[in-house]
């Protein structure tokens, strides 16, 4: 089992282990999402995306991306990571139809 991390600013595409592919993402975005790498994650086709968030828009938007492209949600969790703020954060679980 082999695992990855990779920062979303950079160039997903050019990453050494694009070339050898994986069936499940955890994406951990940051208050802007993930939109500059939904399309690689959907060209991937892993079978399960666990997306985290902090921002419910974003999060709204990039699952539109991954529901329209074959993908089913199958379990949202709020985790209060903050107490005794106004913020949660988001996990949703993404799994290929």
């Amino acid at each position: 089992m082999s695992f990855w991390q990779h920062n979303l600013e950079e160039n997903v595409s050019r990453q050494p282990w694009t070339a050898q592919g994986f069936n499940k993402v955890l994406l951990d975005s940051a208050r802007a999402g993930a939109a500059g790498v939904m399309a690689h994650i959907i060209r991937f086709a892993p079978q399960r995306v666990v997306y985290m968030s902090c921002n419910p828009m974003t999060l709204a938007r990039d699952s539109q991306a991954l529901l329209t492209s074959g993908y089913q949600l199958e379990r949202v969790t709020m985790l209060d990571m903050f107490p005794h703020t106004g913020h949660l954060e988001s996990m949703v679980l993404f799994s290929r139809k």
